[in-house]
């Protein structure tokens, strides 16, 4: 994100663009900062539990070293990784990383944190939209 990250800026959920909070679109926009806990409206908690669900599957996939993957919604089946790429990698990366095999107890709780995300979020098979017809 470069010169525009940290909380110099938010992410809009009215025009889904981040924005510096200096700038006139920035002060326009402030009440969609989808990381304020200013508003209170269930629309907007539902809108703010969704961007961070988003954002939690893409870095779940990260952490497991599944790159180039966009799930946007996360909720729908289309972009998902085969569910058997996902848990072969689960398994490959907690060997290595489980503390009784000598590896590093906070990288492990990272993979533990990812796999429980794409398990809780991941659609059930029959929504899900990219292997075509059935």
């Amino acid at each position: 994100m470069g010169a525009m990250a940290g909380r110099e800026t938010f992410y809009c959920y009215a025009c889904l663009h981040r924005h510096a909070k200096a700038s006139a679109i920035g002060r326009g926009h402030a009440r969609f900062d989808i990381e304020a806990d200013a508003s209170t409206s269930a629309l907007q908690s539902h809108i703010r539990e969704f961007s961070l669900q988003t954002r939690g599957v893409q870095a779940a996939l990260r952490i497991l070293g599944i790159e180039g993957v966009r799930i946007h919604p996360p909720r729908f089946g289309r972009g998902w990784p085969p569910k058997e790429e996902v848990e072969r990698r689960y398994r490959d990366l907690v060997k290595h990383a489980h503390p009784d095999a000598g590896g590093d107890p906070e990288e492990f709780r990272r993979i533990q944190w990812a796999i429980e995300i794409l398990r809780r979020y991941r659609p059930p098979e029959e929504y899900r939209m990219d292997d075509g017809p059935r």
